[in-house]
């Protein structure tokens, strides 16, 4: 894929992980960079996306997404239904 008439968007970044979408030759492209302290940022996965498939993507992600945020309600909300057992002194 030539990086001529690529356009990169803003990159996700954490401690030791970075994400990267571009768009590249009628293609969508997601890159994941890893941090090695001796190397810096190394490519560990390039993933070409057809430009159709974007509207299904973002909507797996939302799903995904959707999900993650339903489970951890349902835990918080699991630990509030929790009694204490009553101490006597």
């Amino acid at each position: 894929m030539g990086s001529n008439n690529a356009k990169k968007l803003l990159p996700i970044v954490t401690d030791d992980q970075k994400l990267e979408v571009s768009l590249e030759n009628g293609n969508a492209v997601i890159k994941l960079s890893t941090w090695s302290n001796d190397l810096g940022w190394c490519g560990q996965k390039t993933l070409p996306v057809d430009i159709e498939m974007l509207d299904d993507l973002h909507r797996a992600i939302t799903a995904a997404r959707s999900a993650v945020n339903r489970k951890a309600s349902q835990a918080t909300s699991d630990k509030s239904k929790v009694l204490g057992f009553p101490q006597f002194n």
